[in-house]
């Protein structure tokens, strides 16, 4: 009877370190994969926003859609206030009308440095994890617009477009030094 215990002794041991094997991988592999999705989806905002806004310069300066996803001239309208809308979601914070841009060239505030008026200009916008959050839902909700109102297929041809839009605009999606904070308010601001 005593070795018999021993057994069920040692078969629930190793049953219990079966398991911690299984399930330790399992929940790292796990949590990877949500990390590699939070990331993809960080990517796919700041690839949006430079997507829209490359478009956006392209259209105001030449009056055409470059590298058109496949618009038609009935609908090339209704897209261009679609992407501008989106535009001005995203950069709501930073814009040339935002508290940020406001602070920054307001006159009364050249008695500070320029590193100093810079950090508090910054400060307007919100905390990073809350922008982050921000602009993914923004990006959703872009993507879900574009195939809501132009079908699937435009959106999949955006996203290939996306991948090498380049633009001088890019969202403030990480923390930024001194240097990059200055850099970033004079790109958006003036």
């Amino acid at each position: 009877m005593l070795r018999v215990h021993r057994n069920t002794i040692g078969s629930a041991t190793v049953q219990i370190i079966l398991r911690k094997l299984c399930v330790y991988p399992l929940l790292f592999f796990c949590l990877g994969v949500q990390a590699v999705q939070a990331q993809t989806t960080i990517e796919s905002a700041e690839s949006s926003f430079k997507y829209i806004a490359n478009i956006l310069h392209t259209f105001r300066t030449t009056g055409r859609l470059a590298r058109n996803p496949g618009i038609d001239g009935a609908d090339l309208e209704h897209f261009i206030a679609l992407l501008e809308s989106f535009y001005q979601q995203f950069s709501r914070e930073f814009g040339r009308d935002s508290a940020m841009c406001q602070f920054y060239l307001d006159p009364e505030n050249g008695r500070m440095t320029i590193e100093e008026r810079a950090e508090i200009s910054f400060g307007f916008m919100r905390d990073l994890n809350a922008r982050l959050s921000m602009y993914m839902a923004i990006d959703r909700d872009f993507q879900d617009t574009v195939t809501n109102e132009f079908g699937s297929m435009l959106l999949r041809n955006i996203n290939e477009a996306k991948s090498t839009a380049v633009s001088n605009q890019r969202l403030p999606s990480s923390e930024f030094d001194e240097a990059a904070i200055i850099s970033f308010a004079d790109t958006v601001c003036i």
